[in-house]
């Protein structure tokens, strides 16, 4: 179907370092949260099953549709040992956060200018 692929299950190992990817979004944006930039080098990187544009559905079980980004963060923070992360692929959702983040930014420069 258009534009929403299958949820995948990515595990990562989580270490000193973190896992190595952030993510957007959220409840309060009015948006999913997903993954907005993966670290060159770090744990997902490396272990090449998350991608850009990702939407994060679940840490361990735990789903995080609908949920505020600081629960999604709390979530990922408090996982040990194996990260089970279910995520599925959706670039528009991207595109569009990514489009709207854009003006909300210009038009506070806008403001400060």
């Amino acid at each position: 179907s258009e534009g929403h692929s299958h949820p995948r299950v990515v595990e990562l190992p989580k270490t000193e370092e973190g896992l190595g990817f952030n993510i957007m979004g959220g409840k309060e944006q009015n948006s999913p949260i997903y993954i907005s930039r993966i670290i060159p080098g770090g744990i997902a990187d490396r272990h090449g099953g998350l991608k850009r544009g990702d939407q994060l559905l679940s840490v361990n079980g735990v789903s995080v549709e609908g949920e505020h980004h600081e629960k999604a963060v709390e979530l990922l923070k408090a996982a040990q040992g194996k990260v089970k992360l279910v995520v599925r692929y959706t670039p528009k959702v991207l595109e569009e956060m990514e489009s709207r983040f854009e003006k909300m930014r210009s038009a506070k420069r806008r403001q400060q200018n």
